[in-house]
């Protein structure tokens, strides 16, 4: 398998305890190693790993870690006011600084994205690669799916291979910014076969038909009564025999979360991180007749900390 970036990311955090200094060592590990194992050979004989001596063991969250309080469940006018204001950040920040907003490393901030465009697109790949190796995983392939929908397309950076990859792809978001930029660089690398959708309060998810729905490093930005939703309403819609793939945190030391509280907080706009309890998006399935066919831990995509649980979900539906 060649490396990809999270590969890269993960040795840094799991080898070296640390995240990467920027995105052009992030690049750099990803062309100069061959494979997962050169990658590990570099890193473990790297000086660093020498100073530091035997690499500390990845961090894990405790088996017996505690429930957490988490409401989930509200009534339309209050989902629609908790996903108002989720959508007034996304759509600021769409403006301010859209591209950081999906990666957010130094050189994809607005004053440097110039420069670093062609890179920043160049990481869909590494999401391609992702979602190329689950489906394989599952013995599918993707010839198997006629439309595809990304939920929390951000500025195109992953349309674009999926739309060289899948005959439709239907790309949403909550940021009217992200989807003009998205459409704006769809047009320009010729991808004419992906639909693009506004994510709003009143439609949490517009745009069915699909047989595969991607969701990646999008969930955790908002409230879980929206996250719950979004999911139940993605599982309803989901065409038998199709699949979906979604990373979610499943957990947080310490994490509650109040909808009261939550719709009076006056600490203003900012990017926002939350938990789905596991077992929510366990008993989502069931309600829908799916059943999970890979579960694989990716905590890194989160956090280095063992205070935090992510899971990436491969469900299929009956």
């Amino acid at each position: 398998m060649p490396v990809n970036r999270d590969d890269v990311v993960m040795a840094y955090r799991y080898i070296l305890g640390r995240e990467p200094e920027n995105e052009t060592v992030v690049r750099a590990q990803m062309n100069s190693a061959a494979d997962l194992a050169v990658l590990r050979r570099s890193f473990l004989g790297s000086e660093e790993v020498r100073r530091l001596g035997r690499p500390p063991l990845p961090p894990t969250l405790p088996l017996n870690a505690p429930p957490l309080l988490v409401e989930t469940r509200t009534d339309a006018a209050t989902l629609a006011a908790v996903v108002a204001r989720t959508a007034s950040y996304w759509e600021r920040i769409g403006v301010e600084a859209p591209h950081w907003s999906v990666l957010t490393a130094a050189e994809f901030k607005p004053d440097q994205i110039t420069e670093n465009e062609a890179q920043f697109y160049a990481t869909g790949q590494n999401d391609l690669d992702l979602l190329l190796g689950l489906l394989r995983r599952i013995g599918r392939h993707p010839t198997e799916f006629n439309c595809v929908t990304e939920f929390g397309c951000g500025v195109g950076r992953f349309t674009g291979p999926l739309a060289d990859t899948f005959p439709l792809v239907k790309a949403l978001d909550i940021s009217r910014p992200h989807l003009d930029l998205a459409r704006r660089w769809l047009d320009q690398t010729g991808r004419r076969n992906v639909e693009l959708h506004q994510v709003t309060p009143a439609d949490l998810h517009p745009g069915g038909g699909f047989s595969l729905w991607w969701c990646r490093m999008v969930l955790q930005h908002n409230p879980p009564p929206v996250m719950y939703e979004v999911l139940n309403r993605m599982l309803r819609l989901l065409e038998p025999g199709g699949v979906a793939v979604f990373q979610v945190p499943t957990h947080h030391v310490g994490y509650h979360f109040s909808i009261d509280e939550y719709l009076q907080d006056q600490q203003g706009q900012r990017m926002e991180m939350h938990v789905l309890p596991q077992r929510v998006v366990l008993d989502l399935l069931r309600q829908h007749g799916c059943h999970l066919l890979d579960l694989r831990e990716d905590t890194p995509v989160v956090s280095s900390s063992a205070d935090w649980l992510s899971n990436c979900f491969t469900v299929g539906k009956d």
